[in-house]
């Protein structure tokens, strides 16, 4: 496929394909979906232009590149297999937190830098009790509770807490409930209007989850289901 002749035309597209090849491989690892599409758009011209029949070579590169991000990127599974060891962390995390049994990331908006100790809207819920950490000490709201006030109550370490919050955004879960038999569902965030939620739950005893029984439920590895739950 590569032709056979050499010269700097054809070493630079190579040399800037192996680039974006690394950079796409690098997005694998990290699951960074536009870094990795940016990566394949740059690669597959680059070696076509390489090679001795471009537009046959720009075809099925790109047909194989568009597989690879579909399947990486696209699906289910391949999420759960690029983030396992990440999803175990948090995993790990949560149940070091025993007195976490629920929560809700929601939305934060905070408001300017100079008003950060005013209310302001935002939809954390920890054990279904909606907090925020926008309000002032002295404030008393029925319906919001200062989130560090929350947390200490229930013996949870700010900064730990901070990092599990971290966590999931990164994931791009909208937060985790616990289960009977240790059971932990880490939620995927609902559309608007959408009846049902879908979860990645992490079940010690590698039974199947109860409540559940969707078309779309399936194991994804010893411990780990996908569960649909309306």
């Amino acid at each position: 496929m590569i032709a056979p002749r050499s010269d700097g035309t054809r070493r630079a597209a190579l040399i800037v394909g192996g680039c974006g090849v690394v950079v796409f491989g690098w997005a694998l690892v990290a699951y960074a979906p536009a870094p990795g599409i940016a990566a394949a758009v740059v690669a597959v011209p680059a070696f076509a232009r390489a090679a001795k029949r471009r537009v046959a070579a720009f075809l099925a590169l790109a047909v194989f590149s568009a597989a690879v991000i579909w399947a990486a990127f696209g699906t289910t599974t391949g999420y759960f297999v690029l983030n396992r060891s990440r999803l175990d962390a948090v995993v790990a995390e949560i149940a070091a937190m025993p007195t976490l049994v629920s929560f809700e990331r929601g939305r934060d908006d905070p408001p300017a830098e100079a008003k950060r100790t005013a209310w302001w809207e935002n939809t954390h819920l920890v054990n279904g009790r909606r907090v925020t950490p926008y309000r002032p000490q002295g404030t008393r709201d029925t319906d919001s509770l200062r989130e560090i006030d929350v947390l200490r109550e229930l013996g949870v370490p700010y900064a730990r807490y901070r990092a599990l919050c971290g966590a999931l955004e990164r994931l791009g879960l909208a937060g985790f409930t616990r289960g009977p038999g240790g059971e932990i569902g880490l939620d995927e965030p609902i559309p608007g209007g959408t009846p049902w939620g879908t979860s990645f739950v992490y079940r010690p005893d590698d039974a199947f989850p109860a409540g559940s029984g969707a078309e779309s439920d399936r194991r994804l590895a010893p411990n780990w289901f996908f569960v649909t739950r309306g």
